[in-house]
């Protein structure tokens, strides 16, 4: 008897439960049985699931990765503070900030940036290590270009006297910062500014001596270290 006329004529004037059914087909029909069992996912069922597989883990890789860049801007904003009161405690000891230069370890242009070696290299009399930048990536191109342009480096400058600068005070201070954040809303950063702002009419964006100086046209976050 096949198996075709086995299916329709062997209801047996009842209707079997499939697992009557299951048994009889496996007695007078194996191997209808083994190709059922077979069978398995067709083809585009497997590139449905595959599919949904990529797209999953493109979802959690890009959580991730955002997640990321925001515990690295947590981390630069925590080690600005650690260097603002390094430079502090330096000032309080020295009577002066670390000096900068033009060139040679740690400068640029007279700016010291992390991604050179030596960066704040007196601070380690305060610090088991001067932080550097997560990613720490230079040189910018200039140091007034728009952000972000794939560089990342903390800064620091001091500077002799605040009224050429159009700041409220008269003596020396530092600026310390990071070039460019990642994953947070930039627009909470502070700010170090001085004079009335937006500062424009001068050499350079965020600079007109000495009226003002904005120091965020060049760094995402930039803060002042004023005795």
């Amino acid at each position: 008897m096949s198996c075709r006329k086995f299916s329709q004529n062997h209801s047996g004037g009842f209707t079997p439960t499939n697992e009557e059914q299951s048994e009889r087909l496996r007695a007078f029909c194996p191997s209808a049985v083994g190709a059922k069992l077979q069978s398995g996912f067709t083809l585009i069922e497997l590139l449905v699931v595959i599919a949904i597989i990529g797209l999953l883990a493109s979802v959690v890789m890009a959580s991730l990765n955002t997640a990321r860049a925001k515990g690295r801007d947590a981390k630069r904003i925590a080690e600005m503070n650690t260097l603002a009161n390094a430079l502090a405690l330096y000032y309080d000891d020295h009577g002066y900030y670390p000096a900068v230069a033009e060139s040679g370890d740690g400068n640029l242009a007279g700016w010291k940036v992390s991604y050179l070696p030596n960066f704040l290299a007196p601070l380690r009399q305060y610090l088991p290590t001067v932080p550097v930048d997560p990613i720490n990536s230079g040189p910018p191109s200039s140091m007034f270009n728009p952000r972000p342009d794939g560089t990342f480096f903390y800064m620091y400058y001091n500077y002799p006297s605040g009224t050429g600068y159009g700041c409220p005070w008269s003596g020396p201070f530092s600026v310390v910062g990071f070039r460019a954040a990642e994953g947070v809303d930039k627009s909470k950063f502070p700010k170090a500014q001085c004079g009335p702002m937006p500062c424009t009419g001068g050499s350079h964006p965020g600079i007109n001596t000495p009226t003002c100086r904005d120091w965020s046209s060049e760094f995402d976050y930039s803060i002042f270290v004023v005795p």
